[in-house]
C-alpha cells in the first residue's frame, strides 16, 4: 500500500493533486494572515523603469513566494526538473507563474537563455540561488552568470511569519501556518557584475544581503533565533 501511494505521488496525476492541495493551504496561509512588503518600492521602481531584474530568495523560504508577486506583469521561475521541481511547477502555474526549466548541472545553458530574452523582453525573473539541492543559504555562480549576461541587477527577497514550523530537510524549509503575522521583506539591488568583476565577490554579497534581510524579517516578526523545538 505504501508503495502504491509512492508511486502515485509520483503520478503525474499525483503531483497535480498534490500541488493544488499546496495551492489551497498556501492561499489559507496567505487570506488568514495579516501581511507588510517592506521596500516594496525597489521592485515597483524596476518595473516603473521597465529595467530587466532578477528577485533571488534561499530555497527554504519558497512557500509563501508566489504571493510576494503583485504586479500585473508577467514573473518567470527557474526550476529543475527533478519531482521537487516539478510540483513547485504544479503549485507556481496556479499563480500564473511560468516555467524555465534547468539547473547549475542539468540544462543550464539552455536555461540561461531562455531566462536571459525573457528579461530582455520585460520578464521579471525568480531564482533559488542555493537550489535544488544546496548547500543551503549558499549562493551558486550560475545567477550571476546569468545577471552579468542579461545586465540585470538582483533583488534579493525573504520573508517570515510569526506562526510557523521548520522542517529538517536540507533547506531548512520554512513551513509557514495560518492566522498569523507576514512579513516580505527586499533587499537594496545588487548591480549586475562588469567586466572585471570578481564573481566571487559578487556571490558574497548576495549570500550576506539574502541572509540579512530574512534574518531581519524574523526579527521584525519576533523571532530572535529559531529555538530548536520548532523542528518537525
Amino acid at each position: 500500500m505504501k508503495k502504491l501511494f509512492k508511486k502515485f505521488l509520483s503520478s503525474k496525476i499525483g503531483l497535480e493533486a498534490l500541488a493544488f492541495l499546496g495551492v489551497l493551504y498556501i492561499r489559507f496561509v496567505y487570506y488568514t494572515s495579516r501581511w507588510q512588503f517592506i521596500h516594496k518600492d525597489i521592485i515597483e521602481d524596476y518595473i516603473k523603469n521597465k529595467k530587466p531584474f532578477i528577485i533571488c530568495f534561499w530555497h527554504g523560504r519558497l512557500a509563501m513566494l508566489p504571493c510576494a508577486w503583485q504586479w500585473k506583469g508577467p514573473f518567470q521561475m527557474l526550476l529543475s526538473e527533478h519531482r521537487d521541481g516539478r510540483l513547485i511547477a504544479n503549485v507556481l502555474k496556479h499563480f500564473k507563474i511560468s516555467i524555465a526549466y534547468g539547473s547549475t548541472t542539468r540544462g543550464g545553458a539552455k536555461a540561461a537563455l531562455e531566462l536571459v530574452k525573457s528579461m530582455l523582453s520585460g520578464i521579471a525573473i525568480g531564482i533559488t540561488p542555493d537550489g535544488p539541492k544546496g548547500p543551503a543559504y549558499k549562493v551558486s555562480p550560475g545567477i550571476i552568470t546569468l545577471s552579468k549576461l542579461a545586465k540585470a541587477d538582483i533583488i534579493p527577497v525573504s520573508y517570515a511569519t510569526s506562526k510557523r514550523k521548520t522542517l529538517r530537510t536540507w533547506d531548512k524549509f520554512l513551513l509557514p501556518l495560518p492566522f498569523g503575522k507576514g512579513l516580505y521583506i527586499a533587499g537594496d539591488p545588487i548591480s549586475y557584475p562588469k567586466e572585471n568583476t570578481d564573481k566571487e565577490s559578487c556571490q558574497k554579497i548576495l549570500e550576506d544581503s539574502l541572509n540579512s534581510i530574512t534574518e531581519k524579517a524574523d526579527q521584525l516578526i519576533g523571532f530572535k533565533s529559531l529555538p530548536p523545538d520548532i523542528f518537525f
